[in-house]
């Protein structure tokens, strides 16, 4: 089971950003609550995303179990026959190569959604141990730091804590091709810098896919 054990510190959390890949490994920080690799998408790889994402709607591929040939086939399949499909297909293996090299994980959920509206609209920390995640074709996930971050009083019919609608002026998200990392409230020790995120904002109907790879065992 992937359970860090680092010592327990509630120093204020930090969101480690850069142009290089090799800020993914920064999510291993203590304190991190995200590391975010900038690779914004080229204009051949966004149009591609913009016209499948148009042409399919809802769930493309969902997937649990293990890396290997026969997801690598799965997903070829999908968008081989779509124009520039490939460049999609490779970003989403890129994907899972810098997963595999960061977490080396025997188990992955993987989500590739195409969508035009918000599944999560609202601000919540996730209940998943570590997360990638990338949008193509359109802005991807909003996020927040957990200073701008109001917790509302629990009800009884509350599971978890809500997160009041922060003010515009402090949401964050990450860009078309961004590939981000962030931990959820199952990373043991981590608990306290899950991060605060809530679904790409859409505008119209502007679809893209959103891409998820969680670490299961």
């Amino acid at each position: 089971m992937f359970a860090p054990q680092l010592n327990q510190s509630f120093t204020q959390a930090c969101y480690p950003i850069d142009n290089h890949a090799h800020i993914l490994s920064e999510i291993y920080q203590t304190n991190a609550a995200l590391a975010c690799y900038c690779s914004a998408a080229n204009w051949a790889l966004s149009q591609a995303a913009k016209k499948f994402a148009s042409q399919q709607h809802g769930e493309v591929l969902r997937y649990q179990g293990a890396v290997n040939n026969d997801l690598a086939s799965n997903i070829d399949s999908i968008f081989q026959t779509s124009t520039h499909g490939n460049l999609i297909t490779n970003h989403v293996m890129l994907m899972l190569d810098m997963f595999v090299t960061l977490f080396e994980p025997k188990e992955i959920g993987l989500r590739i959604i195409s969508c035009d509206h918000a599944h999560s609209p609202a601000f919540h920390q996730n209940q998943m141990i570590v997360r990638m995640a990338c949008a193509l074709g359109g802005t991807g996930e909003q996020w927040i730091t957990h200073q701008d971050a109001e917790f509302l009083p629990m009800q009884a019919t509350d599971t978890r804590h809500r997160i009041k609608q922060p003010d515009p002026a402090v949401i964050n998200h990450f860009c078309d091709g961004d590939i981000a990392v962030y931990k959820g409230t199952n990373w043991i020790d981590h608990e306290v810098h899950a991060l605060i995120s809530a679904s790409p904002e859409f505008k119209g109907h502007d679809a893209r896919l959103c891409i998820y790879i969680d670490f299961l065992a």
